[in-house]
């Protein structure tokens, strides 16, 4: 699945978009919803919790609906205060950009139906092809320093009942945290070596994927072309505006 920075940088560029009252009010809330479906790793939850999405489930599915069909509460936005709303909106873009990520790319280029057969190489390509998503989104600094400042201006007073609130400011100061990550590959290897070596590479491999970082990458694009990785991108962007734009109300 997309990696924070990406998800980060989708949020922006829906934001400008759309240009609606509800997001521009708190947008650092809405950052820190765009990627709070992955602080599970700090609930130390199973992923289904706060992605509402089944990964052994092979029929397709909603995580958005799903999340308001258990969350109800979260449906009825003239309900929520300015950070909650904001907030759930961003909760959204990751939802989505997720869930067409699984089904668009993951499973039809990596997945265990697909050519490669799912085995671990298979997924250590796919890790090496988000972390060169996300490495790109990286390169943008201005939009970084902006959502920087939205999250530096936020106070957080968001109310999510499957999220414990004392948890926000450390994934705040996390978040805030990668619009400083730069967009190179000198974290590849240490982000990619357990991958590696889960997904059968000797030692000398995992050495010269460090040496090399780009060769991962350019096998990974071999499978996914940049046609592809473009249209997941468009796909997924209007995914999500569709879905903002029937959860919002228009003012």
């Amino acid at each position: 699945m997309p990696s924070l920075g990406s998800h980060l940088a989708s949020a922006y560029g829906l934001a400008d978009r759309l240009g609606h009252p509800y997001i521009d009010a708190d947008r650092g809330s809405y950052y820190l919803g765009s990627t709070a479906p992955d602080i599970r790793v700090l609930l130390r939850v199973d992923r289904r919790l706060t992605h509402f999405f089944e990964l052994d489930e092979f029929e397709e599915q909603d995580s958005v609906a799903r999340m308001f069909e258990e969350h109800p509460d979260l449906g009825n936005v003239a309900g929520l205060n300015e950070s909650t709303r904001a907030f759930v909106a961003g909760y959204v873009t990751h939802l989505l950009m997720d869930e067409h990520y699984i089904q668009s790319v993951y499973r039809r280029f990596f997945g265990e139906r697909s050519p490669l057969g799912g085995d671990m190489r298979a997924n250590v390509l796919d890790r090496a092809l988000q972390y060169e998503m996300n490495r790109r989104e990286l390169e943008d600094d201005a939009a970084l320093a902006e959502i920087r400042t939205a999250i530096d201006a936020t106070d957080a007073a968001i109310a999510v009942g499957f999220i414990e609130s004392r948890l926000w400011p450390e994934w705040r100061d996390f978040t805030r945290g990668i619009t400083y990550q730069r967009p190179d590959w000198e974290r590849f290897p240490r982000v990619m070596q357990i991958h590696l070596r889960r997904g059968g590479f000797s030692e000398e491999e995992v050495e010269e994927v460090a040496q090399n970082p780009g060769g991962l990458i350019q096998e990974s694009l071999s499978h996914v072309t940049e046609s592809e990785v473009t249209r997941y991108l468009e796909e997924a962007t209007e995914l999500a505006a569709e879905r903002l734009r029937e959860y919002l109300p228009r003012l």
